[in-house]
């Protein structure tokens, strides 16, 4: 493994996103995805940290760190939760090379907590569910990432 890599940043997403295309082929047998996913971390007192990323047929169109909500594509979903929730899912995927039932984004978002998903619309919520499986194996790439955290202010 490569030197440990901070999340969140947009060098760990795209380290993500390079994983994906080693394995195109798991994500091929899920189908074609369009959607745009922005993910949220709540810092604590340091605030938060968003990053966009587009999805389009089976690639990772572009990932990059918004200052505010608003700079989101107007059609976009939010996967948002505290830095140790994130944490969590990340290092039960390290662990296990895939999350455990109870780290799975479906499990974690479906309650709104640790994790929630929100948009605009309830159309673009509902592309969190659609793609969900391959959000899931997007995230599941994790596995082979040395990954260190951003500190949080209390």
């Amino acid at each position: 493994m490569s030197s440990a890599v901070c999340f969140p940043s947009v060098d760990w997403f795209e380290r993500l996103a390079n994983a994906m295309r080693k394995e195109v082929e798991r994500f091929q047998e899920l189908g074609t995805t369009d959607c745009t996913m922005v993910v949220k971390v709540d810092l604590g007192a340091l605030g938060t940290r968003i990053y966009e990323i587009g999805f389009e047929g089976f690639e990772i169109t572009e990932i990059r760190e918004l200052s505010s909500l608003e700079q989101a594509k107007a059609s976009h979903f939010v996967v948002e939760g505290s830095l140790e929730a994130w944490r969590e899912m990340i290092e039960n995927i390290r662990r296990n090379g895939a999350p455990d039932l109870e780290h799975t984004l479906n499990y974690l978002t479906l309650p709104d907590v640790p994790l929630r998903v929100s948009g605009p619309d309830q159309l673009e919520i509902d592309a969190f569910y659609r793609y969900n499986e391959t959000i899931q194996r997007f995230f599941n790439g994790a596995a082979g990432i040395a990954t260190r955290y951003e500190r949080v202010a209390i």
